[in-house]
């Protein structure tokens, strides 16, 4: 009766051990799903960028939204600008759209 006893504590201690284990390997996978979900949820929310303005040799660039060197250099040259204008393209002036790039270019123009 003595063994029979050890038999059923090792099978039921196993049993336990094991639940455990899946219990937590199912939370660290839920956890990963849901550091996955927080970061897609705040991918979404940033508007995308298409075009980013700065300076490049005196002159306005529209650079990629990572982009390192301009894609497109203008002829406007960057001193004929007001000093804001200037000052906000030391940051990258970040425009979601063609049409958005347009009305700024226009203003300047102006």
């Amino acid at each position: 009766m003595d063994r029979y006893r050890c038999m059923m504590l090792l099978l039921t201690a196993m049993t336990i051990s094991a639940v455990l284990i899946l219990v937590s390997a199912g939370k660290g996978v839920e956890r990963r799903k849901s550091a996955a979900a927080a970061r897609q949820a705040g991918m979404q929310e940033r508007a995308p960028v298409g075009y980013v303005l700065r300076e490049y040799e005196g002159h306005l660039a529209l650079y990629r939204e990572n982009g390192i060197r301009p894609y497109r250099v203008l002829d406007t040259e960057v001193w004929l600008l007001p000093e804001e204008d200037r000052a906000a393209l030391e940051n990258g002036i970040l425009l979601e759209t063609e049409q958005e790039l347009r009305q700024m270019l226009e203003d300047w123009d102006s």
